[in-house]
């Protein structure tokens, strides 16, 4: 899996979980500019260790990520529990 399939399925799950209007997520769009807060982040996030079969390390990201950052953490904690 790729950052670009990261990202599609991370804004999947978002317009399947809130209905947001997937034509308005990008990359550089912020949790804050969709109006998810910290707790439903990290509900959102275990959602995805669900759905591709694997558990964070850590999640340690910033406090206002961008979809871009997300998805990088998503993927770099993908990468290691396939090796």
């Amino acid at each position: 899996m790729d950052k670009e399939q990261v990202l599609a399925k991370l804004k999947e799950m978002l317009h399947e979980r809130f209905s947001i209007d997937m034509s308005q997520l990008r990359g550089d769009t912020r949790r804050a500019d969709i109006g998810i807060d910290s707790i439903l982040m990290v509900d959102l996030m275990l959602d995805i260790e669900t759905e591709l079969d694997f558990t964070f390390d850590m999640m340690d990201m910033p406090s206002n990520p961008s979809l871009d950052e997300v998805s990088e953490l998503i993927l770099r904690n993908l990468n290691k529990s396939a090796t």
